[in-house]
């Protein structure tokens, strides 16, 4: 079963690469973890950002610079503090994630609709048990994967 479960997660992991290709702006997987978690945490600072990375400073700021260089992230000075930054995708970050959700779930869509109706159904069961089966062991930090997408 573990065989199964790893080849499909590569050939996953393949589909999405291939999502990313077809893009104008290719990112690196740090780069769209930032802007995942930035998705959900409108405002955060660098601390903040690299506590939820857990990744150094240093490493978190060249994550911003090269999204911010690209258009996909907007810096500003924090309401509260004039020393503290604040992020926050753009409109063409937000634009980026949504064309590549589409991208990734056409790929899915062709894959699942080459199933048998009986086999999608007990695909979906089987999915769902696992996603929670891996929130208990690794809970994320909100109701959200690491793609982005509503967990169902």
């Amino acid at each position: 079963m573990l065989q199964v479960l790893t080849q499909v997660v590569e050939q996953i992991e393949v589909m999405w690469e291939r999502s990313k290709d077809a893009s104008p702006a290719p990112l690196s997987v740090s780069q769209l973890r930032v802007m995942f978690v930035l998705e959900h945490s409108e405002g955060a600072n660098l601390r903040a950002l690299g506590e939820a990375l857990d990744a150094a400073p240093s490493s978190v700021s060249r994550l911003c610079d090269r999204l911010q260089a690209v258009g996909f992230l907007d810096r500003g000075l924090s309401t509260t503090s004039r020393r503290e930054v604040v992020l926050a995708l753009s409109d063409r970050g937000r634009a980026y994630l949504q064309e590549l959700r589409d991208r990734r779930r056409e790929h899915l869509r062709d894959v699942v609709d080459a199933l048998p109706p009986s086999a999608r159904s007990t695909l979906v069961s089987g999915l769902r048990r696992l996603r929670d089966a891996a929130s208990s062991v690794h809970p994320l930090d909100d109701e959200q994967d690491t793609t982005g997408t509503q967990t169902a």
